[in-house]
């Protein structure tokens, strides 16, 4: 079983239009809604890869339990603790003329020391079925920037090996517990220590700091298809050569769902989890949706991705 959690979850409200214009009229093709957050993608991702999942996080009000439904009806199975306030919704605007994805993000509602308290007591519980645990996304209100750091000590006390992709000071924080992988989510800023990432050799830079800090792995995304990965003794460069993307939004949560399959998977060496993981990420790019939907989409995009020894 592989756990995830999603402290800060969302409804994803997914607006299609052509040529969208600031500060006009603009007419809306198509509107859906889905659960959304970065744990909820990965836990999305690696049932539809046919493996089994467990999400763990705070929802609340009528969008929680919208979500929570809608899990369960995908096969994945929940222990979230309900809170008084509602859960957030997040917009976003799919330009299809341009290619272009907008996304309008809510800060997320208040949690209560309670509520810490509560979630950590299941963080504990779960811990014991499962043999890794995701620990992704943006805070709500009322979270300590250190929650991540206790999530992975508790999971380390279990045996549970951790992967921590989050951003800001709660991914510094987190850092400091030694998780087994870390990504950083440069969505916002594009820097992770104070480095820009805008050349490799940016992306070499931090993903050595991410293991200097205490990650036995490092990755860090470079543009929108290449990934670096760094070990204390190895520097890993991957990229696709399958271009014509569809859906960038949730892919670096498929990533991040590649490399928790095969860190629960025996004999597969490195080189091996970086390209089913860089798979995964783009068998999610190319779908509308935002992750991919069974392993033999996974399966066809592996021959799209390169891995070498730097």
């Amino acid at each position: 079983m592989i756990g995830t959690i999603t402290l800060n979850p969302a409804i994803d409200v997914i607006l299609e239009v052509s040529n969208l214009k600031i500060n006009h009229y603009n007419k809306v093709l198509n509107a859906h809604t889905t659960s959304g957050g970065k744990g909820i993608n990965v836990s999305k991702a690696i049932r539809g890869y046919g493996r089994e999942t467990i999400a763990v996080g705070f929802l609340g009000g009528g969008r929680g339990r919208m979500i929570e439904e809608e899990l369960r009806g995908l096969g994945i199975t929940t222990n979230f603790w309900h809170i008084e306030e509602k859960t957030r919704s997040n917009t976003i605007i799919s330009d299809k003329k341009a290619g272009e994805h907008t996304l309008l993000s809510e800060p997320g509602p208040k949690i209560t020391e309670y509520d810490l308290e509560m979630l950590k007591s299941i963080f504990y519980r779960v811990m014991s079925q499962c043999s890794a645990v995701t620990l992704s996304g943006s805070l709500p209100r009322g979270v300590p920037v250190n929650i991540y750091g206790d999530l992975i000590s508790i999971a380390k006390e279990r045996g549970v090996k951790t992967i921590l992709n989050t951003s800001g000071e709660q991914f510094i924080k987190g850092l400091e517990k030694k998780p087994f992988l870390a990504k950083p989510d440069l969505r916002e800023s594009n820097r992770v220590f104070g480095i820009k990432i805008d050349k490799e050799r940016d992306a070499i830079k931090a993903a050595k700091e991410i293991v200097q800090r205490g990650a036995e792995i490092g990755v860090v995304s470079l543009e929108q298809e290449k990934d670096i990965i760094a070990t204390r003794d190895e520097i890993w460069f991957a990229e696709t050569d399958y271009h014509e993307i569809v859906n960038l939004i949730g892919a670096g949560d498929a990533l991040i769902a590649g490399f928790a399959i095969t860190l629960t998977e025996e004999g597969k060496n490195l080189e091996e989890a970086i390209k089913f993981s860089m798979a995964c990420a783009l068998a999610s790019a190319l779908r509308e949706e935002e992750e991919f939907g069974s392993r033999e989409e996974v399966e066809k995009c592996l021959q799209c991705v390169n891995v070498k020894r730097l």
